[in-house]
């Protein structure tokens, strides 16, 4: 089950597990998976977080955005492919 937090912000939209990309070091090592993405919004925030996960379910990245329209076109534009959503 997904969990209805992450980092304090409530969960809005999700992904199945997928491969979404990787977070490099700057020697060249594999930081992080991304695994999962997901649209969270903090408590009194007009704003949408774009989280990437990890397959614990943890964030490792994070980017800030004016609504969830630009969160999910960042996403399709960045992975360069349709992301399902899943709706918390």
């Amino acid at each position: 089950m997904f969990p209805e937090r992450l980092d304090g912000a409530r969960i809005l939209y999700f992904t199945p597990e997928g491969e979404y990309g990787r977070m490099y070091y700057e020697t060249g090592g594999i930081g992080a998976d991304f695994k999962y993405l997901d649209i969270c919004q903090y408590h009194g925030s007009d704003k949408f977080c774009l989280f990437c996960g990890n397959a614990r379910k943890e964030v490792e990245t994070d980017s800030l955005w004016d609504s969830m329209e630009a969160c999910m076109s960042v996403a399709e534009c960045f992975w360069g492919k349709t992301v399902l959503w899943s709706e918390k």
